[in-house]
């Protein structure tokens, strides 16, 4: 079982699946590999509804950076800014925390 399926995705954004099928799929595996590096493997197996939030805000970036005009967020001062940074796991870090896979982490 995935953390997030093409049509979850669809629905949290409210887009029609069956016309981006493909994309919706391959965002939805690419936002649950990204999570899957940082947890453990047991956490990521059992599926807590923190982590399949986090996989949601994390496919709706991925999909906004693929589909918006210029593929960048605007800061308040409109100063353009990369969508796709470290700062994609970071906004949901504190989602993740409590299943973190420590072996991981360097520093």
């Amino acid at each position: 079982m995935a953390l997030l399926t093409g049509q979850e995705l669809a629905d949290a954004l409210d887009v029609d699946y069956a016309s981006l099928e493909d994309m919706l799929d391959q965002v939805a595996a690419t936002s649950c590999d990204l999570i899957g590096y940082l947890v453990t493997a047991a956490s990521f197996a059992a599926e807590p509804a923190p982590m399949k939030e986090a996989a949601v805000s994390i496919g709706s970036e991925i999909f906004q950076a693929r589909t918006a005009s210029g593929g960048e967020a605007v800061a308040l001062d409109f100063t353009p800014g990369p969508r796709l940074s470290v700062w994609l796991t970071r906004r949901v870090m504190a989602l993740l925390a409590p299943y973190l896979d420590m072996k991981g982490v360097v520093g």
